[in-house]
């Protein structure tokens, strides 16, 4: 009775105790018991292993991307306005393609910085004189999803870092301003890299936010 009762506290403090090729463990007030011993794992194949490769990649990118936007809660409001479960899998959904493992972004174009139930901007013209940056867009008619005081916000990657996304919301411009210009900081960059942009809008709330346009400058 003794080894019974000290069996039984050795599942109760956490068990599961592995015996003689058995493996017994608590599952509520009842004693489970099975093989220790499993069959051979079976090997992935090379496709399973590249979609955990880019799983992975995706993960850590939503994790970087959460650090650029900081408090903007981009995502968690599209996925309440989708329906998602979860702000990370709408993420991972709609980006995951675009992704190398170990690389970050390489689908520039179809990255989106943004998604929302905004009116996305619609650029007319881009140009770029070496880090400054100008925008210009149309600034269509307010409506529900556009009003002339939504803020403007451009994300960005320098081509030579497809893992470091940044973030500038342009200080007092709003989408009936129509044009910005901003300086981009080279942080070390040769001059002449490409800038992979994206143009958003935000309401003045912080509560909705509009598509991306992706813009190569």
């Amino acid at each position: 009775m003794a080894n019974v009762s000290i069996f039984n506290d050795a599942l109760l403090s956490g068990g599961p105790l592995r015996i003689n090729g058995y493996t017994y463990f608590k599952r509520g007030n009842r004693v489970i018991v099975c093989k220790s011993k499993r069959g051979k794992r079976k090997e992935r194949s090379a496709g399973e292993i590249e979609s955990s490769a880019r799983f992975t990649e995706a993960r850590k990118m939503w994790r970087i991307y959460r650090r650029t936007i900081g408090d903007l809660p981009i995502w968690s409001v599209a996925a309440r306005e989708t329906g998602a479960a979860k702000s990370d899998s709408l993420f991972h959904r709609l980006n995951g393609g675009c992704f190398r493992p170990g690389e970050g972004v390489w689908a520039f174009p179809s990255f989106r910085f943004s998604v929302g139930s905004l009116e996305m901007p619609v650029v007319k013209e881009t140009s770029r004189e070496e880090w400054t940056v100008t925008l210009e867009w149309e600034n269509g008619v307010e409506c529900p999803r556009a009003a002339a005081h939504d803020r403007v916000f451009i994300g960005y990657f320098f081509e030579t870092l497809p893992r470091s996304p940044l973030l500038i919301e342009v200080p007092g411009a709003c989408r009936a301003d129509s044009r910005v210009k901003v300086e981009i900081l080279p942080v070390g960059q040769p001059d002449g890299t490409p800038l992979h942009l994206y143009l958003f809008f935000g309401n003045e709330a912080g509560t909705r936010f509009s598509p991306s346009a992706y813009i190569r400058v």
